[in-house]
């Protein structure tokens, strides 16, 4: 009896060391703390949120050659659209969507037939956008949507930078029917957190008013976040930007974009440039908790900027130096 109980034992050993682990798909991909802490806590709380992320990284892996970077802004926002969402005693199904929302927020943006002057892509806006409205979203906005002939112009409906909340909006629907495990309502609550959520970025709607011509034509392009989930979703993409790594140290995401898309040709330039981006971007956070992030972070960036620029501690770059160039005729 004794020699079958071990026999049994070993057997079982056997079979549970034979059995695989399987890895979640992320799990190749590094992601510093405290955002893979808040992601495991999510994933256990809400394991029917791992389709999402698996659509994600599948779709951005697709669309991009390196899409390193990326997932990782996807996956930091979605970390702290939770940790906001449980700090702002958001219901748990609130959770639940807005880390849905902030996992697919930027799916369209590297996806290359995702432009509004393609009629196909604007008659799917126009019904989501229309349904939306008859279900009662958007009220704070009136003027999104209204001038459609404004995606018409190229430099505004295929720049998917500028629109990529509208059509990532649309793609969204359709991933997560296809997924399934949301209702009707909570696509819709999504999809309009996902429309609102880059209200945020200033530099978008000076973009779009340069365009057109009016101080005033963003608001036809963005509408602003009119309920918690969606200032929730939009302030964990805003906050997520202010990551130290990606701001302050040479070849940085934002020291790059300071150089590509505002033009800089110095270190300082650069400095200047980011900082006066990120102190506007610091004032439009939507709640206390993006508020106290924001805060945070640019406590640990404006030093290291202002240090760029060859100013002493606690100068201030504005007054010292003056508004960008490239920004000082904006609309």
């Amino acid at each position: 009896m004794k020699r079958l109980i071990i026999c049994f034992v070993v057997l079982c050993v056997t079979l549970f060391v034979s059995v695989p682990v399987l890895a979640a798909s992320q799990d190749k991909y590094d992601l510093p703390e405290p955002y893979i802490t808040w992601e495991k806590a999510y994933l256990k709380k809400f394991p029917t949120l791992q389709p999402i992320m698996d659509a994600m990284l599948e779709t951005t892996a697709q669309q991009l050659k390196n899409p390193e970077q990326d997932i990782l802004h996807n996956r930091i926002c979605s970390a702290l659209v939770y940790k906001m969402a449980v700090d702002n005693n958001l219901p748990s199904q609130q959770q639940r969507l807005a880390i849905a929302g902030d996992l697919l927020h930027n799916i369209s943006k590297e996806q290359k037939d995702a432009v509004l002057t393609d009629i196909a892509q604007f008659k799917k806006a126009d019904l989501m956008i229309a349904i939306l409205r008859d279900a009662g979203y958007l009220t704070k906005s009136p003027a999104f949507w209204r001038d459609r002939a404004v995606f018409v112009n190229p430099q505004i409906g295929n720049n998917r930078a500028l629109i990529h909340h509208i059509t990532g909006a649309v793609m969204t629907e359709q991933i997560l029917k296809k997924i399934g495990g949301f209702s009707a309502t909570d696509i819709q609550l999504i999809e309009v957190g996902i429309l609102e959520h880059s209200t945020g970025y200033w530099y978008f709607r000076s973009s779009v008013n340069e365009v057109a011509g009016k101080s005033d034509a963003w608001a036809n392009v963005y509408p602003v976040p009119d309920n918690m989930l969606a200032k929730i979703i939009h302030d964990a993409d805003l906050i997520s930007q202010f990551a130290p790594e990606s701001v302050v140290p040479e070849g940085s995401k934002w020291r790059v974009l300071a150089q590509k898309r505002w033009g800089a040709k110095t270190v300082r330039d650069e400095g200047h440039i980011v900082y006066y981006v990120f102190k506007r971007l610091y004032d439009e956070a939507q709640t206390e908790a993006g508020r106290s992030l924001a805060k945070e972070k640019w406590e640990q960036i404006a030093p290291a900027l202002i240090q760029l620029m060859g100013l002493e501690p606690g100068q201030d770059p504005i007054k010292v130096l003056g508004v960008p160039k490239i920004f000082a005729k904006e609309l």
